[in-house]
């Protein structure tokens, strides 16, 4: 028999489940839900962080204008809409009323100004 002259071979033995647990963060492995990396962390921190508050005031009756491409076709028709709520909403909201889920906002503005503004750069009734 011949003798084995190199590094003798080792007995590897791969894990499925694991846990790796940290000062701050225990994360948790399984080859079957993710075999790239972990599939769940939890933080110990027991801080609480205070949930933004989005103010929904208006700014002193100043509208808020968006235009908008109704799609992101080239002949898509560009419209005009005027938001009597804050910009942060406008912003942020995942529906507006009026405004289709496909659109593409070319511009956002917030005063009155910006309504005749957008009219002229856009070429909008």
């Amino acid at each position: 028999m011949a003798e084995n002259r190199g590094r003798p071979s080792e007995q590897v033995v791969k894990l499925d489940k694991w846990v790796l647990e940290t000062d701050d963060i225990t994360y948790y492995y399984d080859r079957k839900k993710n075999p790239n990396g972990c599939w769940r962390s939890v933080s110990h921190d027991t801080t609480k962080y205070p949930k933004p508050d989005i103010n929904q005031r208006m700014y002193g009756k100043s509208p808020v204008v968006m235009v908008f491409k109704s799609s992101n076709r080239s002949n898509a028709k560009t419209k005009i809409k005027v938001f009597r709520k804050n910009i942060d909403y406008v912003l942020t909201a995942k529906k507006l009323p009026g405004v289709p889920e496909k659109s593409i906002i070319l511009d956002v503005g917030v005063g009155n100004s910006f309504i005749e503004e957008y009219k002229e750069k856009y070429k909008l009734k």
